[in-house]
């Protein structure tokens, strides 16, 4: 891209961003966050007794993210139905893309023509781990599928940070390649950063490791991360808005992975979601073709107070 395209790109992307600027500092404003927060706060309290039953393997998920905020397991342990025939599209979403040799996330096109990976995010076990996460009716916020090119960069999604849609938000990401340390391991900071963690407006900056040690003088990386390697089909359960996290920086291997985002169905800031490149006229297409409770969770919008619903969403970004 040439500089000239560059600037325009990112002074483009900062008029687009303008909207859920202004979101974020509307639901930060004292009366306006009180009222938010009492209303989940009652949301979750009703909903107590309409959590799904989980088994017992479920519920040590669900432990695991309320502990440290991430669980490893791995699609054999799971047992879900269809994961040969995900994987199996995984690979043919990566043959395609093969010929780029770049880091970026896969676009529209490319998930709806292999829909049954979005499709697998909706299996009702999965669902109702998310739910009793959460405490709250859950939204399927999509799918991101990432490649990652192991040239070390630590940048984007690379950088140490948390995700602002919600309060609380469960992501599920699965390893198509053997993921060591050299080739991108999710990791999670599994203790707080007490300088940032109640700025207003969900602006929590991202850090390159160099700040992470700084903001923490005591950090043992040890002691005080999780680094989720695994071989091809390990599943990574993480709550991304409550921890710190990253996908370490690929050096010795690229990186295939897939993310599946899981949100309260009235999220905080609604304005944040929808970064899984489908627009909102695919999702109403997947929505069709699946059984009620999916719909909903798919169509989470539909939920929203109006006003909510009219600010955009932030701008999403192909590249990582």
């Amino acid at each position: 891209m040439s500089n000239f395209r560059r600037v325009l790109s990112s002074g483009l992307n900062k008029v687009l961003e303008l909207p859920a600027g202004l979101g974020c500092r509307i639901v930060a404003l004292p009366q306006i966050a009180s009222r938010l927060d009492a209303g989940y706060e009652k949301t979750k309290r009703q909903y107590a007794r309409h959590l799904p039953a989980i088994g017992g393997n479920d519920w040590a998920i669900v432990d695991g993210l309320r502990t440290n905020g991430v669980f490893v397991t791995s699609l054999e342990q799971l047992n879900l139905p269809s994961a040969e025939h995900f994987l199996q599209q995984a690979d043919a979403l990566e043959r395609q893309h093969l010929p780029l040799r770049r880091s970026f996330q896969a676009g529209a096109a490319a998930i709806m023509a292999h829909r049954q990976i979005y499709h697998w995010g909706l299996h009702g076990r999965l669902l109702d781990i998310a739910e009793n996460y959460l405490g709250v009716p859950v939204g399927y916020d999509g799918i991101n599928v990432f490649f990652t090119l192991a040239d070390g960069r630590e940048s984007g999604v690379r950088l140490w940070h948390r995700d602002s849609e919600d309060r609380r938000m469960l992501k599920i990401a699965v390893y198509i390649h053997d993921v060591d340390e050299g080739n991108g391991p999710f990791q999670v900071l599994r203790r707080r950063i007490p300088a940032y963690d109640h700025l207003p407006g969900g602006r929590l900056p991202g850090l390159t490791q160099h700040q992470l040690e700084g903001a923490l003088p005591d950090f043992d990386m040890a002691r005080d991360v999780v680094t989720c390697t695994g071989k091809r089909g390990t599943v990574v359960f993480s709550d991304t808005a409550s921890f710190y996290h990253r996908g370490m920086p690929a050096i010795t291997r690229d990186r295939y992975a897939i993310f599946f985002n899981y949100i309260g169905r009235v999220p905080l800031r609604p304005f944040r979601c929808e970064r899984s490149m489908i627009s909102r006229a695919q999702i109403h297409q997947l929505a069709k073709e699946l059984p009620a409770r999916q719909r909903d969770c798919v169509l989470w919008r539909n939920a929203l107070p109006l006003v909510a619903r009219i600010l955009p969403p932030a701008p999403t970004y192909s590249s990582m």
